[in-house]
């Protein structure tokens, strides 16, 4: 079962929360009515009609994606306690079954498997490593039931005929450099550098930026190994007056790529990042370098409704809601919504509600799907840090600061890079 410390001081009342309410007629149709005996159906269904409803959850919650994996669960249990004090979804209760992935795709696939089969799962969250995320695709598509990723960003984890998975937190490598490529035009920058591992993320960010980038940038780029630390002779390379440095394909390497830039006297005006927890990125850049840093989110922080729901969190949990939390709570609110929606724990009609839905939350912009689960019109923002905490949480070391929001990035910008099916 789910870890229940985060639900320690919340006021189960009963009173039914504006917000909920508004989060539960968000949008998309009823799917009643969807044909009975699917391998979904067979399969999920939490529990029967009248016990819990349960939502799988696979974390990393050991080794070197741990953050991430604590920083979900814990926004995701958050979402549901916040539901099951509401009285729960179709009057009935949700519970959170949730295991340690560590990050390996085999051991994801069997917990998948194990969570729909022996606990009733109807949906499920929680990748973060994109070779996770491929495999659990390829069981959610197979089963029939739906999972919701954390990060995963490969777009090798859809295909065009995908129905039952769907990506949240990271971006494609399409919409990462379309964006940064946006970003730069915005700017009026010139000259550019960029630091790629050699594994499948850096490679796919290396082919985008040979794709997408405009014939007038001075761009200085190069490819390393895989957990290279000392990037001193690349940097070397670079202008004296560099203005920007992409290291999102690099994301173990963003931190050392940008303090050495600081140590070698390179002031670029930004570094662009991967999706590290806002709190890692902090504690390894130190308080001068993370002020020119830009750490990537899809959670809007300086919404309202964010800062609502954190110091509600704050108060409840004595702890801070970062991006990454947000991100937990937003898949909890997307797969409770969907159920809500369709009027039955069915895994197929969860998974039609979630590809039709258009849910106002806490992203900076409604969450929607493309037919086959890639997030589309998402908007995307870079923050720098600056410290002292924010007003949802005064005590915190950080505080972060609006670099750079996109336009709507169109899920279709994918699409040609996609296999027909597995």
């Amino acid at each position: 079962m789910a870890r229940d410390n985060q639900s320690d001081g919340y006021s189960d009342s009963g009173t039914s929360s504006p917000r909920r309410r508004r989060l539960l007629q968000a949008a998309g149709g009823s799917s009643l009515g969807l044909l009975a005996g699917c391998i979904g159906s067979s399969l999920g269904g939490g529990g029967g009609d009248d016990g819990p409803i349960t939502i799988g959850s696979l974390q990393p919650l050991s080794g070197n994606f741990a953050p991430w994996g604590a920083a979900h669960s814990a926004g995701l249990q958050y979402a549901i306690d916040e539901v099951n004090a509401d009285g729960g979804v179709l009057d009935r209760e949700l519970e959170i079954v949730e295991a340690d992935t560590e990050s390996n795709p085999s051991e994801g696939d069997s917990l998948f498997r194990n969570f729909v089969e022996q606990d009733g799962a109807v949906a499920l969250t929680g990748p973060v490593s994109s070779d996770l995320g491929i495999r659990t695709a390829q069981t959610a598509e197979e089963m029939e039931v739906p999972i919701v990723f954390h990060m995963a960003g490969s777009h090798e984890a859809l295909r065009k005929s995908s129905r039952y998975t769907f990506r949240v937190g990271s971006l494609t490598a399409m919409m990462d450099i379309q964006n940064q490529v946006d970003l730069i035009a915005e700017k009026g920058f010139e000259k550019v550098g960029a630091i790629m591992a050699d594994y499948a993320w850096g490679q796919s960010v290396n082919d985008q930026i040979d794709e997408r980038m405009p014939d007038d940038i001075d761009l200085t780029k190069s490819v390393v190994p895989l957990g290279e630390s000392d990037f001193s002779s690349q940097l070397r390379d670079m202008p004296d007056d560099l203005e920007m440095m992409i290291a999102s394909g690099n994301p173990p390497g963003q931190i050392p790529i940008h303090n050495q830039l600081r140590e070698l006297d390179l002031d670029p005006e930004i570094t662009t990042g991967a999706g590290f927890p806002p709190s890692v990125l902090f504690g390894g850049l130190g308080a001068e370098n993370a002020e020119t840093f830009g750490h990537i989110h899809i959670v809007d922080p300086y919404s309202d409704d964010f800062n609502d729901l954190a110091s509600s969190y704050a108060e409840d949990t004595g702890e801070r809601m970062d991006t990454h939390v947000g991100l937990g709570y937003v898949a909890g609110e997307l797969i409770t919504t969907a159920i809500e929606n369709a009027g039955e724990a069915d895994p197929e009609a969860i998974a039609t509600e979630i590809r039709n839905i258009e849910l106002d939350t806490i992203l900076a912009a409604p969450l929607k799907y493309t037919e086959y689960g890639e997030i589309d019109d998402v908007v995307t923002m870079f923050s720098t840090f600056e410290t002292g905490g924010p007003d949802h949480y005064p005590d915190g070391d950080y505080s972060l600061v609006e670099y750079h929001r996109s336009e709507p990035l169109s899920g279709d910008i994918v699409e040609p890079y996609l296999e027909d099916d597995w």
